[in-house]
């Protein structure tokens, strides 16, 4: 056996080569073989002058030329000159990037995965990739062997493909379904270009001309790449401007990935003898290094040919791994070791971590690194092993490093002279500077190769060189292409115009619905579980199984293999009487994906194109199949869907009806055929053969295919020089050999194999995979001939079942009677297991004929257009999201994230006492607690936050670069639970994102419950209570939330800015499973999202009042909910409606709970969906205000603004209302909201306003049920003042509902309408609430209070849950205003039943009901008219003092709704409605529709909600809307602070004196300024309360609550120029726990000396009977130690004797 050193040999002796040509690349630059290759792109490309004057490159600064080679092979240079910058400067980030595999498949469009197989020193190593070439065939990877160069300006890397080799590892081998490709050379390099001086003018012109020049002549960095690689395929891009495109976006993506991730990837630098690497892999998600090595026994016998240095280094770090870190960034080091013996794996280890400079290029600050060693001791004996991993992981901002959870100390390290290299790598470091000095850009030659089109077009097949002509195969490929063109089309049909026809066996049947009845298309579904993707594919493309599923089928012939792609077949069809036999002849096409395969077929009946075609039986009927395909699409693992389509003629007396019943058992007998037998062999790929014959004998269990040597198939040719251009090289190692692939199930069909090959192959190579592997289950055998010596010989293999002697046999293959070595590739058991259990998803239906890099360029490309001038850099993300500056004072922030510390003396001694025994405790908890983010910005307003946060969600939403790559599977019991890191909403906690679809309910719904906090008391375990602090209006307030934090820890408080949002969702940027939206509509989604806002935000409100306990505060970076109502016209069995329901959240609970734990609790709060589930179908809806609409509508950004623009704007739809409040309690089935109503104007309303009825004078309606049948159609109405009802009403309703869900127009002030006629002045509609019968049985009761509003004060929140008569009187006696009640008429209607409400799903459930109230404004705008007849004078009735207070103050206006107490009298069933106390009428269904219409009863009244916007304005401004509150919570605000009375004017156009403005403090946030200009500063008493018992500080002190007066405040004059400032100090308070703790250690003192005391005996002395009467004899006797039964029963004791 060889001992591997010809092996090693080889593979040097190929990077040599490589090397080689390398070197001779570099030296002819400046010849003319180079022709230049221009894009059209070049000279038109958008934006190239925004590109000249940033310093980021675009793709037209990327020049591309190419050289033809002795052997015809053509070879690329790629150049890319860029600016240096900060980023960019580093020649160690470059390093990082292009030794780190798994990280090509973010800057090379063409690589699908890479990873490293196996690495010899600091320069050499090796490597794997797939690519997403080859396609529709077989995907492409190559093995290449690598090796760097550095010097302090230049970086080489150059790689090449291993050379095959009899005796080679086990990776080397072929891994079917990939082909192995070759890559004769990939060299990268990256250097330093000083500009060359310019020569000394003398003219005061030339000196100008040199001056400018010197300063546009900065120093650049040159990146050089020379690409040749062989795919070995006849697929191709189709021109040379498919290669270009792929190179040039290569090459910017890499640039772009240096300046991002160049700083943030820790590098294995080298490690010695005793050890082995096993696995290196970087985790992209999780931005890790993860090694995986073996110490063994010392092993110095090195191969001959390897160089000093590494000799050297190998003997440096014997037993040792050195890896690079940048110091920049802060690293988690865990070691986790594993030995042979316990005693092993006790053996001592050592890690030491020193800073060094790092290289860089001129000009530039030297970043520094820090060099971590881990060294461990020498084993024990020879046959002892340790297998060690360690994982290097981005901890976060601050730099260090903790190894296992513990801080590492950093030693200063002189930088060692790197005097190693060999005389040939300075050498090619030479070449390469002297090549630096040239201009590319204007090397293009005169025989320039343009392209014809930018777009890239469609793989062309290469011409074989058969006996047809070029005619005839151009001919034949546009027939395939039209025929995939029309079976791809069919497959992205929507769902809507497919009408279902029949399904039986598990298989549906649908008939595409189309205007030409002549055009019958057929399609057949079904989902087979447990089997996999190419064993569905081996049972169908089998002529031999086909008679087992097909009971029809008779025989099958290969008449010729067109290509490789492409084969022609006879079919015939068993004769059934009276049915006459039936054959066709069947061009059949296999295009193949990772999860997609299809086969389609059509028949062909040209002589010409197709000699081999045989004549037509006269009593056979020949069948035309216009179309037949198979999909097959791997849903899961474990899951595959098989979709047929079907277009034919059956020809005959048979009509087109029996196509459904004969789809149906051709998919149900795939199925079961693969379930009993398994997937039958099959030939996925024959390479420089064609065949001749494949039969499959399912009885006898054998598979036979013959095949014969092919030269056309062996390379591509071209008819023209054109084609040969663009075709891709081939390699002369190639030419000469034929491979022919087969797949086996090993599993079901055969545990053994038998293959016979004739003549014997010269190589055999079988590969197993496990069945759920994404490579693709099964054994993968590769038969390898030379096609020199099987030239004109037939090639035949027959494989067959094995025999099954002993267990021992299983798995085992047999090629011509000799067992070969068969590679398995292993899965972990916890892969396997999650592989079962992984979710399905539905592939993308995309065509197949086109290789995915051109996706993916064009893709990266939308990217960095949309980036534009800004460059992500890693200071802009991680560290801008940090404040740097300290708080120096004490202010309410101090205490951010932060817990009560122990302030008493006998609490610290205790605290003291305990911290040796919980150093290490202590160390670990520190080390595994989240990093402090900083409290949020205080110059922002708390709604700021919320809209930030909202903007996000929506981009993720929208499938922006954060919404599907990276995200880890957390967590899959119920609901599978996803995380990622994303630096722009957190650099330390990650985002955690949940997704379920809650069945039978719609998306307004659940967004109720979630926002309601009573309900979330009951669905929520973590939820303990929640104070409201302000509101602004349409659901968005700010709060003090609690959380429960569970033992041993505290609850947590959190400041919550909340806000509810509408907004409308691309619905091709989704990541959802097809078909669960119409592709031609955007998607309606609700959000409802809460983030965490600075404490100083809340310094008015009494922290002792709403965080009475002294919690710690935590931060919620972004907790937001998601609610769509899925599209009811879709393939899944979803019931109607149904809604997705999304969470993503990210919360730091600070403290002192481990970051372990915070995890754990960010990965199940997603998983309250479930909880919100069981809690919505256990409940009736719940009562919501429709009008005024709760919420706001974010729209989409317009041109021009950023996504990251600070300026917000949002406008107001409804001027006359807005909702303040609105509430549920679920416990008495209470609903209440508040709302004011204003009327700022007597202009007539806006044409699309919700009108309500006309009001009038002197006729009163009537509230009996008898008025239902009056002839205008109204509804009974309960009414404080008459009003009339109007035939117009209904005709101008109806438009109103029309244009109600569209944009409003601008308010008219026409009196006529666009159709001439007058425009007649409506009531206003005050409110409309939708109320569920369901939830009252017996019936409801609605109570309405209004009360005028006090401009110059808050609406308090205390008052919105009382009586209007409580309210006034809260406020005093500064009220001067007369209270007086609103007319308010209210009309009850019937909702008709919606498919999109829970509702709508029984048709016997309790109706809805919309209750509308209106005031009777339109009798109070007449305008005075003079009658010309009688000349009368005619005008609106006096206005009263509520309406002439409603345009100058408003009007707050309370609606309750309750269950009703007892039934009114004389109602025997039914729902009662009672408004006021009186009984009012319900309108039918039918006399609601009369009524208002369909369009206004299920109006949801978006159009009126308020618009939120980004804007491109410049500065950060935020709308004032969303800064002053509309009301507060005055019981919760802070007495010992002096709280003004800011005045809240309506009227845009008042005073700006009176709107606080953020200019008036530093900080930003607006000051509330006093009458007598004093300001009060609320300064807390110092934090108490930490350490060990930290978790029992859960209550205060009662007598600290109890609040001291200040004292000392100097009195300040009204009206005084300057503001005095009053410092506050707040009293010291004692937590509770201290308390305890200290009365609980008095007590335990107070026993201690208690029980060294004992009571006082009194014992009586006598000396004579005569004296016991007296009592001079007493004495008293206190012991003060006592020790019982110390010898014969005696006792010792100590005493004081007293004598009396």
């Amino acid at each position: 056996m060889s001992d591997g050193t010809r092996l090693r040999q080889t593979w040097k002796d190929a990077l040599d080569g490589a090397e080689a040509i390398f070197r001779q690349l570099l030296t002819s630059h400046s010849s003319s073989e180079w022709k230049h290759i221009s894009l059209a792109s070049d000279s038109s490309s958008p934006g190239k002058g925004k590109s000249r004057a940033s310093t980021n490159p675009d793709l037209a600064d990327v020049v591309v030329h190419r050289k033809a080679t002795k052997s015809g092979e053509y070879v690329y240079r790629v150049v890319l000159d860029v600016p240096i910058t900060d980023q960019s400067a580093s020649v160690d980030a470059w390093k990082a990037v292009i030794t780190t595999p798994e990280l090509r498949q973010e800057w090379d469009p063409a690589v699908e995965s890479a990873h490293l197989v196996e690495m010899f020193d600091r320069q050499t190593r090796i490597s794997k990739t797939n690519f997403t070439l080859g396609w529709p065939a077989n995907p492409r990877d190559a093995v290449q062997i690598s090796r760097l160069y550095q010097d302090a300006s230049t970086i080489i890397d150059i790689s090449t493909s291993l050379p095959r080799s009899s005796d080679e590892p086990a990776y080397l081998r072929p891994s079917p379904p990939y082909v192995r490709s070759n890559v004769a050379l990939f060299a990268w390099c990256i250097q330093y270009v000083q500009p060359s001086p310019a020569p000394q003018p003398n003219s005061p012109a030339g000196q100008i001309k040199r001056r400018m020049s010197t300063f546009i002549a900065q120093p650049r960095l040159r990146i050089t790449c020379f690409w040749q690689h062989d795919l070995r395929a006849l697929w191709n891009f189709g021109s040379s401007s498919g290669v270009c495109q792929q190179l040039c976006t290569m090459m910017l993506g890499l640039y772009k990935t240096v300046l991002v991730r160049g700083t943030r990837i820790p590098v294995l630098a080298g490690h010695g003898y005793g050890l082995s690497i096993e696995k290196i892999r970087f985790q992209l998600d999780r931005q890790a290094l993860a090694i995986e090595y073996v110490i063994h026994s010392e092993e110095e016998d090195h191969p001959v040919d390897q160089a000093l240095y590494t000799i050297k280094e190998h003997k440096r770090l014997v037993r040792s791994l050195e890896c690079v870190l940048p110091s920049s960034e802060g690293w988690d080091v865990q070691l986790t070791m594993k030995g042979s013996s316990q005693k092993v794996e006790s053996l001592p280890w050592n890690a030491t971590a020193s800073r060094q400079k790092s290289s860089s290029i001129s000009g530039s600050k030297p970043p520094e690194l820090t060099i971590l060693r881990i060294s461990h001791a020498p084993l024990p004996d020879d046959h002892s092993i340790l297998k060690v991993r360690a994982i290097i992981e981005l901890s976060g901002p601050s730099s260090g490093i903790r190894l296992n959870g513990l801080p590492q100390t950093i030693q200063l390290l002189e930088e060692r002279d790197p005097s190693s290299f060999v005389q040939q790598q300075q050498q090619i470091l030479q070449d390469a500077t002297s090549a630096a000095d040239v201009s590319f850009q204007t090397a293009s030659s005169v025989n320039s190769v343009a392209s014809s089109s930018t777009t890239p077009t469609r793989p062309q097949l290469a011409r074989s060189l058969t006996e047809r002509s070029a005619a005839a195969e151009k001919t034949i490929l546009s027939r395939v292409k039209r025929s995939y063109i029309y079976f791809s089309s069919l497959l992205q049909e929507p769902e809507a115009k497919w009408k279902r026809t029949t399904e039986a066996r598990g298989v549906s049947v649908t008939q595409l619905d189309s205007i030409d009845p002549t055009l019958v298309v057929y399609r057949a579904e079904a989902t087979f579980v447990g089997l996999g993707l190419w064993d569905l594919y081996g049972a169908l493309v089998s002529p031999g199984a086909r008679v087992f599923w097909d009971k029809q089928h008779e025989d099958a012939v290969l008449l010729e293999d067109v290509n490789e792609l492409t084969e022609l077949w006879h079919f015939k069809t068993k004769p059934a009487w009276p049915v006459q036999g039936r054959d066709n002849v069947l061009l059949k096409t296999v295009y193949k994906s990772p999860t997609t395969i299809h086969v389609f077929s059509f028949s062909v009946d040209d002589p010409y194109l197709f000699p081999s075609i045989p004549p037509q039986d006269p009593t056979v009927i020949r069948t035309q199949v216009d179309l037949q395909g198979w999909a097959i699409e791997a849903l899961s693992p474990s899951t595959t869907q098989l979709t047929l389509l079907e277009q034919s003629d059956p020809k005959g007396w048979s009509n087109k009806a029996s196509i459904p019943q004969s789809m149906i058992s051709a998919l149900a007998g795939v199925g079961d055929f693969v379930i009993k037998c398994g997937g039958p062999p099959v030939v996925t790929r024959l390479a420089g053969a064609k065949a001749n014959e494949m039969r499959y004998d399912h009885e006898k269990g054998t598979f036979r295919v013959e095949y014969e040597g092919s030269e056309s198939r062996r390379g591509p040719t071209s008819p023209d020089s054109s084609t040969n251009e663009s075709a891709s090289p081939t390699n002369p190692r190639t030419i000469h050999t034929i491979e022919c692939e087969i797949r086996c199930d090993m599993d079901t069909w055969t545990s053994a194999l038998d293959v016979v090959v004739d003549p014997p192959p010269h190589t055999v190579s079988a590969l197993r995979r496990h069945r759920l592997s994404a490579g693709g289950g099964g054994l993968w055998l590769t038969l390898t001939h030379d096609a020199l010596f099987a030239a004109d010989e037939r090639l035949l293999a027959i494989v067959r079942r094995g025999p099954m002697g002993s267990g021992k046999d299983k798995g085992t293959v047999m090629v011509n009677g000799a067992r070969i070595t068969v590679d398995v590739e292993e899965l972990p058991e916890q892969e396997i297991k999650a592989l079962a259990k992984r979710k399905r998803v539905k592939p993308l239906r995309i065509p197949l004929d086109q290789p995915p890099v051109m996706g993916i360029i064009r893709r990266r490309r939308a990217e960095w257009d949309a980036d534009g001038e800004s460059t992500p850099t890693p200071e802009s993300t991680v560290i801008g999201s940090a404040s740097p500056e300290p708080l120096e004072s004490p202010t309410p922030s101090s205490t951010w994230l932060s817990t009560p510390k122990f302030s008493s003396p006998l609490a610290s001694f205790w605290s003291t006492a305990l911290e040796s025994a919980t150093t290490t405790t202590q160390q670990a908890v520190a080390a595994m607690a989240p990093g402090d983010g900083g409290a949020p910005s205080a110059s922002r307003s708390p709604m700021q936050h919320a809209a930030e946060a909202l903007q996000w969600m929506r981009d993720l939403q929208c499938g922006g670069v954060d919404a599907k790559a990276g995200w880890t599977l957390v967590s899959s019991g119920g609901i599978s639970v996803h995380r990622k890191l994303l630096t722009d909403i957190s650099p330390v906690i990650p985002v955690h994102k949940g997704e379920k679809v809650i069945e039978g309910v719609s998306a307004e719904e659940v967004a109720a419950v979630v926002m309601n906090n009573d309900c979330r008391k009951q669905w929520d375990v973590r939820f303990a209570s929640a104070s409201i602090l302000e509101r602004f209006g349409a659901k968005c307030h700010t709060s003090f939330l609690v959380t429960k934090g569970g033992f041993p820890f505290r609850d947590r408080g959190f400041f919550l800015a909340s806000i509810l949002a509408r907004s409308r969702l691309p619905v091709s940027s989704l990541d959802i499973t097809p078909g669960e939206t119409g592709p031609s509509q955007d998607r309606s989604v609700i959000f409802c999202v809460s983030a965490s806002f600075s404490p100083e935000s809340a310094a008015s409100f009494s922290p002792s009042k709403y965080n009475s306990y002294a919690l710690p505060i935590g931060r919620a970076y972004i907790d937001g909910w998601m609610f769509e109502t899925l599209d009811p016209y879709t393939k899944e069995n979803y019931a109607i409606p149904s809604t997705r329901c999304t969470r993503v959240v990210a919360v730091d609970y600070a403290g002192s709970i481990p970051v372990a734990v915070n995890s754990l609790i960010n990965g199940a709060l997603p998983k309250s969906i479930l909880a919100v589930e069981t809690y919505i179908k256990s409940n009736s809806p719940m009562p919501y205000t429709r009008l005024p609409a709760a919420g706001v509508v974010l729209a989409e950004q317009k041109g021009g603004t950023g996504v990251n623009a600070p300026s917000w704007r949002l406008r107001k739809k409804d001027d006359n209302r807005m909702l303040i409040a609105s509430t549920f309690s679920p416990l008495n089935r209470t609903h209440c909201s508040v709302l004011l109503l204003t009327m700022a104007n007597a202009t007539p309303s806006r044409p699309n306003e919700p009108i309500p009825r006309l009001s009038g004078v002197g006729l009163p309606l009537s509230t009996t049920p008898d008025a239902r049948a009056n002839a205008s159609g109204e509804v009974p109405a309960s009414s404080s003042t008459p009003s009339l009802s109007s035939p117009n009403r209904r005709r101008a309703s109806s438009a109103s509902a029309r244009s109600a869900s569209g944009e409003p127009s601008k308010p008219s002030s026409s009196a006529f309408t666009l159709k001439g006629e007058i425009r007649h002045s409506t009531d206003l509609l005050v409110a409309e609430i939708v109320v569920d019968s369901k939830l009252y049985p017996e019936g409801y009761e609605v109570l309405i209070t209004s009360r005028p509003r006090e401009i110059t004060k808050f609406i308090s929140l205390e008052t919105l849950g009382s009586s209007r008569k409580d309210a006034v009187d809260s406020e005093g006696s500064s009220s001067t205003s007369t209270s007086v009640d609103l007319p308010i008429s209210s009309s009850v209607y019937t909702i008709p039943a919606s498919p999109l409400h829970s509702s709508g799903l029984n048709a016997d459930r309790p109706p809805r009901h919309l209750v509308r109230l209106t005031l009777p404004t339109a009798q109070y705008q007449v305008s005075t008219v003079k009658d010309p007849l009688t000349g009368e004078t005619r005008s609106a009735p006096p206005k009263p003092q509520w309406f002439n207070d409603l345009h100058e103050k408003g009007f707050v206006v309370r609606v309750e709704i309750k269950p009703v107490v007892t039934p009114a009298p004389g109602v025997k069933s039914g729902v009662v409605v009672k408004v006021g106390g009186a009984s009012v009428g319900i309108a039918s269904e039918k006399e609601s529709l009369t009524a208002l219409g369909r369009d206004e009863l299920q109006d949801d009244r978006v159009s009126r909600m308020s618009v939120l916007q980004r804007s491109a304005d410049d500065g950060d401004s935020f709308p004032d809307e969303l800064k002053v509150p509309l009301s507060r919570a005055d019981d919760l605000i802070d007495n010992d602070a002096i709280i003004p009375a800011i005045d809240i004017n309506e009227d845009p156009k008042a005073s700006e004196e009176n709107v606080p403005k953020a200019e008036e403090t530093e900080n930003g946030s607006p000051v509330d300024a006093p009458e007598n200009g004093a300001i009060t500063l609320t300064v807390p008493s110092a934090p108490s309360g930490g350490g060990l018992f930290g978790f029992l500080n859960a209550y205060p002190n009662p007598l600290s609550r109890v609040p001291k007066l200040p004292g000392g405040l100097p009195n300040t004059e009204a009206g005084a120029a300057t503001h005095a400032i009053n410092i506050v100090r707040m009293p010291t308070t004692y937590p509770l726990s201290t308390v305890l703790i200290i009365a609980l250690i008095a007590f335990l003192i107070g026993s201690l000396l208690r029980s060294l005391l004992s009571p006082a005996d009194f014992i009586y002395v006598v000396t004579d009977l005569q004296d016991a009467e007296g009592s001079a004899g007493w004495r008293e006797i206190k012991r003060l130690l006592e020790v019982k039964y110390i010898v014969g029963g005696w006792d010792f004791q100590i005493a004081v004797v007293r004598r009396h």
